[in-house]
């Protein structure tokens, strides 16, 4: 089974998706709603799903073309982000999270 996702999309949705922890941090510690880790989960859950929706939606304006395997792109940014988080930026977005936290 071939997938074939064209690379002007994935290449930006990785670029995004690398720095998606930031952007999750910030929501988690900014939405007073968000305490518990499912919660958190699923703020992370949604940043992506809306990443991969801006990705696609731009894609779609600028080429008049859809992206056939677009599940594909989907678990893409949902593996990025994750391994982004996991791997590099887990300290400095931690601490971002951390910095926009109300006091308890």
């Amino acid at each position: 089974m071939n997938l074939e996702i064209p690379t002007a999309p994935a290449g930006v949705l990785v670029l995004l998706a690398f720095f998606s922890p930031y952007a999750i941090g910030a929501l988690n510690g900014a939405l007073p709603f968000v305490k518990k880790a499912w919660q958190r989960k699923l703020v992370a859950v949604v940043v992506s799903l809306l990443l991969t929706a801006i990705v696609l939606a731009f894609y779609y304006l600028l080429t008049g073309d859809t992206i056939p395997a677009w599940p594909a792109l989907v678990l893409l940014v949902l593996v990025v982000a994750t391994s982004s988080y996991a791997l590099v930026t887990k300290d400095s977005a931690s601490k971002l999270e951390a910095k926009l936290s109300p006091p308890a």
